[in-house]
């Protein structure tokens, strides 16, 4: 009797067989459906999907065939699961997922002037700043968790606090850094949306005027 190895937790947590296993849970299938499908027996998909062993170049694309999805995807090169060279590019370049994608995309179908309306807002935004405090309000919120778990560990000592005082620094609690780093990202935010309706209705009222003013210098001379 044929002995299976034993695959390792690397194997097992592997790209492909753990993408596999995710679509034989999500999708309407079945091992058995899927070895029939690709031409092999169900134990050899149940060995892909522990990692002890992988699938040949063509059992491999047959596997892609059958979900749908691209290859890349199974080699977990791309989060993008359909076949689309445009949004993968985009998702590898932004690090956005495909859900993040089809939203902006959506968003653009459903809203005809969304594009121009967020392309002026990025330029009236400090993206960099604004991100960089949401990211340090994320942080915060993060050792803000492990306090509540672990408080005296990550408690500082009124020694401490006084020797940072004397030195000119504020101590903040992780709670008040994530509530004034959050604070300073929503000011961004808001100066930027504020800057948006400023050129909105200075071009409103250019289009205003200019429907009062005479066409050319012959219409004038008309009126």
């Amino acid at each position: 009797m044929q002995r299976v190895k034993k695959n390792s937790a690397d194997e097992y947590n592997s790209k492909f067989a753990s993408r596999l296993r995710y679509l034989m849970r999500h999708g309407d299938t079945n091992q058995q459906k899927l070895a029939d499908f690709i031409g092999v027996t169900r134990q050899a998909v149940s060995a892909y999907t522990l990692g002890v062993s992988l699938p040949d170049i063509e059992k491999f694309e047959k596997i892609a065939d059958f979900f749908g999805v691209s290859t890349e995807y199974l080699l977990g090169r791309t989060d993008i699961m359909v076949m689309d060279i445009d949004k993968q590019a985009i998702s590898k370049k932004l690090q956005l997922c495909e859900d993040s994608i089809d939203r902006i995309i959506d968003l653009q179908k459903e809203k005809e002037p969304f594009a121009v309306i967020f392309d002026r807002w990025l330029r009236f935004t400090d993206l960099e700043e604004m991100m960089e405090n949401v990211y340090r309000s994320a942080l915060a919120a993060a050792d803000a968790k492990k306090n509540e778990r672990l408080p005296e560990k990550h408690k500082i000592d009124d020694e401490e606090k006084t020797t940072l005082n004397w030195c000119g620094y504020v101590v903040l609690s992780p709670a008040e850094q994530m509530d004034l780093y959050e604070q300073k990202a929503a000011k961004i935010f808001i100066q930027s949306i504020e800057r948006l309706q400023e050129e909105s209705g200075q071009a409103a009222l250019a289009l205003y005027d200019s429907d009062d003013q005479p066409e050319n210098d012959e219409a004038a001379e008309g009126r």
